[in-house]
């Protein structure tokens, strides 16, 4: 029996060791999880750039001449900073903007994150720019390195337990024969492999594996963030909002008012390319697909009639095509000729159809977000939640957008009353400040907590205080 436990504790004790980076991924996902929930609204996912915030890389080097100070940094830096702590006192005047307290991470949540950090930092997590989704835990190496490493330890370790069986089973025969006692029959190398005690460390395994995994993705069912699909028309918010400078809420007019942020119709887009017919990347072979599904012509820079048939609208098209691409056709007139016959091609049945965008941020039907509540009455910017729309040419799922993400967000950002007492104090997540709003100063119910500013007794109200973690609010 002796011999039986020492083969199983030496089988586990190999397997625990071939499998060190379990916990070594769940760190780094992890980490990446609470950056993209607290950290990302203020410093650049690159971690080497400076945003609202500072570049992040390298960061515990930076504060390694005060051990434990960063916890305490990170958890509340105003108060680090109030205690006299020298590089507190020099980081807490960066940026005009205070650093939000997140006084509900813990130490290991913290370490994390900085793991995160470092790893993102430093290019180890860089992934495949086409990978969307992709494992980030993976670093180069692990990318390059060959999968028949891992079979090789498979087989080594098959190979220690079946020699260490026969060896036991060796030791156990001897002592019965010198005690004289019944010899167990010789067991062959299949008959340890399968024996009980290997069978059961099996069972163990596949319980342990299987339940980490079916753990694993029912967290994330439902959930696709960096979800980036190909959209009908290639449309570049980089170019847009970014290079153009064009305000969201002008395209996506729904999220000052209403529930939805609503996707424009195509006609909204109409009101610039009537005039710009030619885009700076892909010439006409976004915009037609925009003027087919409007029906606008932009020959006459009017609307075609309801009943033109297909192939007159086609014509009208062809003839803009042509038109805009006169120079290019007398140079090359074969190549313009099959160009143009691919672009009538891709908007072949979508005349007077609405373009069919692929949604990306998706909440489920049991849950109740309004935009308005959000972008109107708590100014919070676009960017909070959907991340540096302006720099992406294919727009991503940014944020996880879990309860959980939700709830820590609802628990850490003050709610500006502005009423004149955060005057010179920024919040990371609000825009327009000390910008009077009436939902605040007006609502008989929020008396006491401007009560409580006016006299000292609070330094902020988190949306929280004011009923922001209620089931009803959400889920009814």
């Amino acid at each position: 029996m002796i011999y039986q436990r020492l083969l199983s504790f030496c089988a586990i004790t190999l397997l625990i060791a071939m499998l060190p980076n379990w916990s070594m991924a769940a760190d780094a996902n992890n980490g990446k999880t609470l950056f993209l929930e607290n950290c990302a609204s203020c410093h650049n996912n690159d971690m080497v750039s400076d945003m609202t915030g500072p570049a992040l890389y390298e960061a515990e080097d930076r504060w390694k001449k005060y051990p434990g100070a960063i916890y305490e940094w990170i958890r509340n830096s105003e108060s680090l900073a109030n205690s006299g702590n020298a590089r507190a006192k020099i980081m807490v005047n960066w940026a005009a903007s205070a650093m939000t307290p997140f006084e509900s991470l813990e130490d290991a949540q913290i370490d994390d994150i900085l793991e995160y950090i470092e790893l993102k930092g430093s290019g180890a997590l860089d992934k495949d720019k086409k990978g969307a989704g992709t494992d980030l835990t993976k670093g180069e190496d692990e990318e390059e390195s060959n999968p028949l490493l891992g079979y090789t330890l498979v087989v080594v370790l098959l190979l220690a337990i079946a020699l260490l069986g026969r060896y036991i089973n060796s030791l156990t025969r001897l002592a019965q024969q010198n005690a004289g006692e019944v010899v167990s029959p010789e067991k062959s190398v299949m008959g340890i492999l399968f024996g009980p005690s290997v069978v059961k460390l099996l069972i163990f395994v596949v319980v342990l594996v299987g339940g980490y995994t079916t753990v694993n993705n029912a967290i994330g069912l439902g959930r696709q963030q960096d979800y980036a699909p190909t959209q009908p028309v290639n449309f570049s918010h980089k170019i847009h909002a970014g290079d153009n400078g064009i305000d969201c809420q002008y395209c996506h007019d729904g999220a000052r008012r209403s529930r939805h942020s609503v996707i424009p119709a195509s006609n909204t887009c109409i009101n610039c390319h009537a005039n710009i017919q030619k885009g700076s990347k892909d010439g006409t072979k976004e915009l037609i697909k925009v003027y087919a599904a409007s029906g606008f012509n932009p020959m006459s820079n009017s609307y075609l009639p309801e009943d033109m048939s297909e192939a007159e609208r086609a014509e009208v098209y062809k003839k803009w095509l042509r038109k805009t691409y006169d120079k290019e056709w007398k140079e090359n007139e074969t190549a313009v000729n099959r160009m143009i016959d691919e672009q009538l091609a891709s908007v072949a049945g979508t005349y007077n159809k609405p373009i069919e965008w692929v949604r990306i941020h998706n909440l489920p039907d049991h849950v109740y977000f309004n935009h308005s509540q959000h972008v109107t009455v708590g100014k919070v910017k676009c960017e909070t939640c959907h991340g540096e729309v302006s720099e992406m040419d294919v727009v991503k799922q940014h944020s996880p957008l879990s309860m959980g993400w939700c709830v820590n967000c609802h628990r850490q950002t003050e709610v500006q009353f502005r009423d004149g007492l955060n005057e010179g104090k920024k919040s990371p997540y609000m825009g327009e400040e000390n910008k009077a709003n009436a939902y605040y100063t007006d609502y008989q119910y929020y008396e006491r907590y401007h009560n409580e500013l006016k006299e000292g007794k609070r330094k902020g109200v988190t949306v929280e205080e004011i009923g922001g973690l209620e089931c009803q609010k959400c889920h009814y």
